[in-house]
């Protein structure tokens, strides 16, 4: 079946601008890809991460009584500066607290905290003292490359969005033909071709939605740069409070010290009674003790996409200053809110986000499938041996770059639980676990000089230190699959059965893989015996 297509010139046009944008990004685009998948799950692997947090999330918190733990333990935590919370959840029960530290030099510094609701006990968390979530979703936007990462990330998805648009316009013609004629025993090029399509026409819509998304958040500087000049005379404040209304409100430096504040939890209560259905997810805090101290909520229904709100109570009187729910947002308010939600996949629970990451990675596939397709269509007589040998090396770097990640995310998971002791420093020792192992996986990559063994290499490695994720976990923790299981802890059985399961479908396929080659070859000896070169 065949469709109206491009002409000729518009065709060829479309068709090496989607050659040549792919290609540039294809590296950059396939690591946010792949890390992206597992920043889907932040939240759900975090206890497995922290064995800290493994415990049962308790709702009822004395939030005053935690600052004063604060204070007690940090003197120099000013708790009328803003204090932020983020609440417990199912996934992780400890409670985030970040706020500002006075230094006996007069500066003061950032700080983050987390209090275990069931001991009790605070411990500093910035930087991280663990690093898996937050390594994974900055690697997601490239934010380990220094000034240039995340507006490299930005224009990435942006030609990203401009390879999609015109990889369908170049395949709109044979589209439903390759789609229904996709086959595994076609010949080499004819596969690459077909699977690019078909995978690329599946994953279609999400991968459009990625790069719009993408763009917006890694971009908002360039987008919002005229409507701040011009529409606004350069106050960027006067945009924040477009998104966010309480971000608009003054508090006075000058207002005096009161007790007679409404305690958080007293205004959180009535929050929730205001708003049933809707759970406070984050709560902001303005000079708590001064008179006119301003609580900000974070309220979400996780059933309803347009479940976001926002709400500012004057603790004083109780007074709402800002009462932004679903209903009354302003567009504009609708449209972030929107874009988070369907970015993060904060909508759906679990099932979505795993059909989030199965799209993830068959947006992963479309990926190599275009650069080993790239590859093959200059696989031709017009090409010199020079240029032939070119291409195969840059496709051998391209392979070793984005299949090496797999192997070194597994060993990310292993260093966290076997690098001793919570601090900054232990984060940055498994970073660099982490980063070392991936460079020395590309360095094997590059020097194994056909595809096909390089990809099968890659699938033992991953599949080999998958399986061992939970071995580790197991170890170190005492917390085996049956343990966890009958103790109730979901998410960290979870995370080992995903491994578990990684570990052994990947090296299936690699058994699978190494079987078909070996065919092959067999195969090609027989044939040759069939044949015999004769030489005069």
């Amino acid at each position: 079946m065949k469709l109206n297509g491009l002409g000729s010139r518009a065709y060829n046009i479309m068709f090496h601008t989607h050659t040549v944008s792919g290609i540039v990004i294809s590296v950059a685009l396939y690591i946010i890809f792949f890390a992206g998948a597992f920043t889907l799950f932040k939240d759900e692997f975090y206890q497995w991460e922290n064995p800290k947090a493994r415990i049962q999330a308790i709702e009822s918190i004395d939030y005053q009584a935690v600052i004063e733990t604060i204070v007690r333990q940090y003197p120099g935590f000013d708790s009328n500066k803003e204090v932020r919370f983020n609440l417990p959840s199912d996934e992780n029960p400890l409670l985030a607290i970040y706020g500002t530290l006075a230094k006996p030099t007069g500066k003061s510094e950032f700080i983050g905290l987390l209090y275990n609701p069931v001991s009790g006990t605070v411990q500093r968390n910035y930087p991280y003292i663990t690093t898996i979530g937050e390594t994974l979703y900055r690697l997601h936007f490239l934010d380990q490359l220094p000034f240039a990462g995340r507006w490299i990330a930005g224009f990435v998805a942006l030609f990203f969005l401009f390879a999609s648009v015109t990889g369908v316009l170049i395949h709109w013609r044979n589209i439903m033909t390759k789609f229904y004629g996709f086959s595994l025993k076609a010949a080499r090029k004819q596969f690459w071709t077909n699977a690019h399509t078909v995978f690329g026409l599946i994953g279609l819509p999400f991968q459009l939605m990625y790069a719009v998304t993408g763009a917006f958040y890694l971009l908002t500087l360039l987008i919002l740069l005229p409507a701040v000049l011009v529409l606004y005379g350069g106050d960027q404040q006067k945009v924040f409070t477009l998104i966010r209304p309480n971000e608009g409100i003054t508090l006075n430096d000058k207002s005096p010290a009161t007790k007679g504040n409404k305690s958080i939890s007293t205004v959180l209560a009535s929050i929730k009674a205001d708003y049933p259905g809707y759970d406070v997810t984050y709560i902001e805090i303005g000079h708590l003790n001064r008179e006119d101290a301003l609580l900000s909520a974070r309220i979400v229904n996780k059933q309803s996409f347009t479940g976001d709100g926002l709400v500012s109570v004057y603790m004083k009187d109780g007074k709402k200053a800002v009462d932004v729910i679903p209903g009354r947002k302003k567009y504009v308010e609708s449209v972030v809110d929107g874009i988070a939600r369907v970015h993060f996949a904060q909508f759906g629970g679990l099932l979505l986000k795993g059909i989030y990451f199965v799209l993830a990675m068959f947006t992963c596939f479309v990926i190599i499938s275009g650069v080993l397709l790239w590859k093959e269509a200059r696989n031709k007589k017009n090409y010199t041996d020079q240029q032939k040998q070119f291409h195969h090396r840059v496709t051998i770097w391209y392979m070793a770059i984005c299949l090496g990640l797999f192997p070194a995310v597994p060993i990310l998971f292993i260093a966290e639980l076997m690098v001793p002791g919570q601090s900054a420093s232990h984060s940055t020792l498994v970073n660099t676990i982490f980063f070392l192992s991936w460079t020395g996986f590309i360095g094997i990559g590059v020097f194994i000089n056909k595809e096909a063994k390089l990809t099968r290499l890659f699938l033992l490695l991953g599949g080999i230190f998958s399986v061992f994720v939970p071995i580790v976990n197991g170890i170190q923790t005492h917390d085996w699959l049956w343990k966890a299981m009958s103790e109730g802890k979901t998410y960290v059985l979870g995370t080992d059965l995903f491994w578990l399961s990684v570990g052994i479908t990947t090296i299936g396929l690699y058994g699978v893989a190494r079987k078909n080659a070996t065919n092959v070859t067999s195969q090609h000896l027989l044939r040759k015996k069939a044949n015999p070169v004769t030489t005069h």
